[in-house]
């Protein structure tokens, strides 16, 4: 596989402003050390995977996008945060105007992610066009979006993406795949989700980070 036949996307957000959501559970401090940890996790593991994808680090950091090229990224830096919708359609635009065949979105800040399981969402045959989607936890919003073209789709992340984009494929008639994806259930947002990654159980380093912190999740 040539790596201009895919790019992944990795939007991630300035990490002094992210996780606000747990904020009745952490401290600034804490969802800062949360933040930064999530990201070490996510570049750590891509990295495993530039010989059979580029991956481009879309950012509204300096640090981030610093740190992304010294991983072997390629950033994409904006001069404001607008949303992660607004993100990726910029990072969109780079694919198409680079020659990208497709696209695949990522959460930055997933739990832990499996390999195999990525290794299957980016050999899935992809016609085009054509979208594959793996649905986040209760298959309300969407914690991967494979689009042949990239731009097949306008994007829309949040509460019933996952839906949202069912429809949108079906009116468009373009076809739409769903793979469920153990490991892409679960990215840490909300205090639900982190009381969910202590039920699994998966992550070493998290639970011992949360320990530390006496964090009240069972």
């Amino acid at each position: 596989m040539s790596t201009k036949d895919l790019n992944i996307v990795l939007p991630i957000k300035d990490p002094h402003g992210a996780k606000e959501r747990l904020s009745a559970l952490l401290t600034p401090e804490q969802r800062l050390e949360l933040a930064h940890y999530l990201i070490d996790q996510t570049f750590s593991f891509f990295n495993g995977f530039l010989d059979r994808a580029h991956v481009l680090v879309i950012t509204d950091s300096a640090d981030i996008a610093q740190r992304a090229e010294a991983s072997g990224f390629t950033a994409l830096k904006e001069d404001q945060a607008e949303g992660e919708t607004a993100a990726v359609e910029r990072a969109t635009a780079w694919s198409v105007a680079r020659g990208f065949r497709s696209q695949v979105v990522i959460p930055g800040d997933m739990a832990r992610i499996n390999a195999d399981e990525l290794s299957q969402l980016i050999d899935t045959p992809r016609p085009d066009p054509s979208v594959i989607l793996v649905p986040a936890v209760d298959d309300d919003g969407t914690n991967a979006i494979l689009t042949t073209p990239p731009n097949v789709i306008r994007f829309r992340f949040g509460n019933r993406s996952f839906p949202d984009y069912c429809e949108r494929a079906a009116q468009q008639n373009v076809p739409c795949e769903v793979l469920r994806l153990p490991s892409f259930v679960l990215d840490l947002d909300t205090p639900t989700d982190l009381k969910a990654a202590v039920q699994q159980g998966r992550n070493a380093q998290l639970m011992e980070m949360l320990k530390q912190w006496q964090i009240p999740l069972t």
